[in-house]
């Protein structure tokens, strides 16, 4: 039962975290913090500051309830004028997650440091898998898009108990508010950086395919800023797989996090790594995390303890974490369908050129958006995307997600090895949304519109990983995990290996929203 508490030690807390921030350093330091005792563990504890974790962390909050959110990676202060982030174009040893080798499309190889940076790059059999690491997660490096799946796809694919049309009317609008999601305006649209934008809608219109505005996330007043030179250039040269240090980005950081930091009930540590989640007997969960430094040297390791517990690192990761619970013992109830039915959402990319003008830059805002019900094997939701390696080159970059209801992947623990993996993907799992993209991509070409682009789309890649821990088959309708009270998932993994034609970051959020006021209402 969710116990609607006071947050006690709540002067201790404050000064060791400043605005509601524990450091791994402050945690070794402040031991009675969060161990030992009944009575200094929080009630709470969400795994993971994304999107998913956000939610759960800003209705905890107001639910008076002691709430701790746990991330692995950093704390990122935006600046005005300074660079916070690099970039695709000079990778450095911080923008990865305990890499010896920058590993991005687009970025010369290069050699790093391993240390707890910004991206995960995790290789499996076929497939490479891109998720943030931060505090805000995935919301820090994803691309802003804001759009909703259509009712018909999205109705195939999920539990006929997950109602379209609540969705529609409460928690899309509520996500997009909370996000300050918006179109471009058009003074903005027609600036220089969002020529490719222009060309894109341009071909795509004489190709029978019009597009829409897409939502943002973007703060498009900040974006004026930069145009205007108040600001450091961030998404109109193309930064944002990394991050938008002047703040351009309405990420977790800036718009639930606060929110959650200022009810005085939640407490976020960063650089602190979940590694083994337990069940504890009597009830309420055991959780071993390790402690990083920024240069990447262990600080130590810890065990945090809690009545309720909120999954929310991430389809990869809270699915990596559940799979090797229940091989393990940890949390031995957890049914087989932790870890199975996980999709990368239909990712693809496709390139051609783009006739005419160009920009000096591309600006990493997406200004719009298609959705191709039918023709190309897969209905496809077709964006224009961005490149900083494009810039002022005639080419456009083609993102695309397919409503794909076939290719699904399986993860799996071997003992052996004690590491999780993805163990029946392959290329072929990648060939339906890929063929589709390029096959639109060819008929863009093939109405001479475009040409073919002097160089090669990335293939096998996803930013978007979904599933893992299905609603309704690893769950209760709304994250409760079958087989263990108390234990909640509230992130991607819950989706059911594709969100059904949309980028996934708002039906995120606004399933987290609808779980969290349901689990709100009946579990206090």
């Amino acid at each position: 039962m969710m116990r609607m508490t006071t947050l006690s030690r709540r002067r201790l807390l404050r000064s060791a975290a400043g605005l509601g921030f524990v450091s791994a350093t402050e945690l070794i330091n402040v031991p009675e913090a969060f161990g030992g005792t009944r009575d200094g563990d929080p009630t709470a504890i969400v795994i993971g500051s994304g999107f998913g974790g956000s939610v759960a962390a800003l209705r905890l909050g107001r639910a008076g309830v002691r709430t701790l959110v746990i991330e692995r990676g950093r704390r990122h202060r935006h600046h005005p004028t300074e660079q916070v982030f690099s970039n695709e174009r000079s990778p450095r040893s911080d923008m990865f997650w305990f890499q010896r080798v920058a590993t991005w499309p687009s970025s010369p190889r290069t050699e790093i440091s391993p240390v707890p940076g910004l991206m995960q790059v995790d290789g499996q059999d076929g497939i490479t898998i891109a998720c943030g690491a931060a505090v805000g997660g995935g919301s820090v490096v994803y691309t802003g898009c804001t759009v909703q799946p259509p009712r018909e796809h999205f109705e195939a694919l999920w539990p006929r108990a997950v109602s379209y049309t609540v969705l529609e009317r409460v928690y899309f609008p509520r996500a997009r508010a909370m996000l300050g999601a918006r179109t471009i305006p058009d003074r903005i649209y027609r600036s220089d950086p969002f020529t490719h934008s222009r060309a894109f809608d341009a071909q795509m219109t004489k190709a029978g395919y019009p597009t829409t505005p897409a939502p943002s996330a973007f703060d498009w007043a900040k974006v004026q800023w930069e145009l205007d030179g108040a600001l450091r250039r961030s998404a109109t040269v193309g930064e944002s797989s990394f991050g938008n240090g002047n703040g351009a980005k309405n990420d977790m950081t800036q718009t639930y996090l606060p929110r959650a930091l200022e009810t005085g009930h939640v407490s976020i540590t960063e650089l602190t790594e979940v590694t083994a989640v337990s069940a504890r007997r009597g009830g309420g969960y055991d959780l071993d995390a390790t402690l990083h430094s920024p240069d990447g040297r262990v600080l130590g390791t810890r065990r945090f303890s809690c009545d309720l517990l909120f999954m929310a690192a991430g389809s990869l990761n809270t699915t990596k974490l559940l799979v090797k619970a229940r091989d393990t013992g940890g949390l031995g109830r957890l049914n087989e369908h932790v870890g199975a039915n996980w999709g990368t959402n239909g990712d693809a990319f496709a390139l051609r050129t783009s006739p005419g003008p160009t920009g000096t830059a591309q600006a990493a805002p997406c200004a719009s958006t298609a959705f191709v019900h039918r023709g190309f094997g897969l209905p496809i939701r077709v964006e224009n995307w961005y490149s900083m390696s494009l810039a002022g080159l005639p080419i456009n970059l083609q993102f695309s997600v397919a409503v794909d209801h076939d290719n699904r992947g399986t993860w799996s623990y071997d003992p052996t090895t004690g590491t999780v993996r993805l163990t029946d993907w392959s290329i072929a799992k990648n060939a339906p949304a890929e063929d589709a993209a390029r096959a639109f991509n060819q008929l863009i070409i093939d109405k001479g519109l475009a040409g073919p682009a002097p160089v090669t789309a990335p293939t096998a890649f996803t930013a978007h990983p979904v599933g893992g821990c299905e609603l309704g088959k690893a769950t209760d309708m709304y994250g409760r995990v079958h087989g263990h009270r108390g234990l909640y998932v509230m992130d991607s993994a819950l989706m059911p290996g594709n969100v059904g034609g949309a980028n996934p970051s708002l039906t995120v959020l606004a399933i987290a929203e609808r779980n969290m006021a349901h689990i709100k209402a009946h579990d206090s």
